[in-house]
């Protein structure tokens, strides 16, 4: 069971409405489910533009097709280790059910290139990826290449009915957030296949991200703008931003950017989507984590309601027009 509760404070000249989520599911077949633990696996991927290796890695679901999937981001000149350290984030998210994703990248943890292979009988070059040379090329290729390469390995995970890709969600800190509001974005203007008479009978080629989770996010990074796409974004993806408060103008400023794009918001609890939650820390982004200040148990709650509760069957995404 979900429940939401509601608070308000008062933080500069800013009301901010507070989403707290509590969550009991230990007596639910769900839940029995998803105790029995699955491991992990680590994967490489390759980029769709440019072959760039994406390193992941993966937690199945006990749930297969019924699971929802999250993929989780770093902040700028982080790793996906900062999720993946046992008793983390994407342990408990797989502990209830769900199918995890943590990622590398590009120019982060694993994901760097050493050097690049020679082409046309050019020597090869050295190519260090570090996260203090991204430039406006990297940021527009993590949204719209590296994402997209994990796109298409959930789609093999979904077409081996091992999760669901209609309930997706993507967790983005700091740099990331827009690069996760990107990816939605472009994965909301996908058409679907035009294999069927009727637009609701037809193979959805995207359109599967129900929920962001933005920790301390940068409104913007380079090659990447984001006003249109929240705008767009608000009434078919739930929103769920945390910040931390205390003394800490830039990123309460940043985040009620982010914030603003989404209004109006609903006052009825049960109706609305998108919120905002401050903690009463100086931490920002993935820092947040394991500090116990109940993060984990908001998110956990947030994507519980907003993407594994959804009534959305598994259903196979390979057109009907491919024979």
């Amino acid at each position: 069971m979900c429940r939401l509760r509601p608070r308000v404070r008062l933080v500069g000249s800013a009301i901010l409405v507070l989403l707290v989520f509590s969550v009991s599911t230990t007596t639910s077949l769900w839940a029995q489910k998803a105790d029995d633990k699955t491991g992990k696996e680590e994967k490489t991927l390759s980029s769709l533009k440019d072959g760039w290796p994406i390193h992941v890695t993966y937690y199945p679901s006990r749930l297969k097709k019924d699971s929802a999937v999250v993929v989780l981001l770093h902040m700028r000149g982080g790793n996906r280790l900062v999720w993946t350290r046992k008793g983390g984030m994407a342990e408990m998210l797989q502990n209830q059910g769900f199918a995890v994703i943590a990622v590398d990248l590009r120019k982060h943890g694993q994901s760097k290139l050493t050097a690049v292979p020679a082409t046309s009988g050019k020597k090869k070059k050295s190519r260090k990826g570090a996260a203090s040379n991204l430039t406006r090329f990297d940021y527009n290729l993590m949204a719209f290449s590296d994402m997209e390469a994990i796109k298409k390995f959930i789609y093999t995970e979904h077409q081996a009915q091992k999760l669901n890709m209609r309930k997706l969600a993507v967790v983005g800190a700091g740099m990331s957030a827009p690069v996760a509001v990107a990816f939605a974005f472009n994965d909301w203007l996908k058409k679907p296949h035009p294999d069927a008479p009727t637009l609701s009978a037809r193979t959805p080629r995207g359109q599967d991200v129900q929920a962001l989770v933005l920790l301390s996010p940068e409104s913007n990074v380079p090659g990447l703008t984001i006003n249109r796409a929240l705008k767009f974004l608000k009434k078919r993806t739930a929103f769920l931003v945390c910040v931390g408060n205390r003394n800490a103008r830039k990123p309460l400023t940043e985040a009620n950017k982010v914030y603003n794009q989404l209004k109006p918001i609903a006052d009825d609890p049960q109706l609305r989507r998108n919120w905002l939650n401050p903690f009463p820390v100086q931490l920002q982004g993935t820092d947040l984590l394991g500090k116990r200040i109940g993060i984990e148990k908001v998110v956990q709650g947030f994507l519980k309601k907003y993407v594994s509760d959804l009534k959305s069957p598994w259903r196979s995404r390979r057109s009907k027009a491919a024979g």
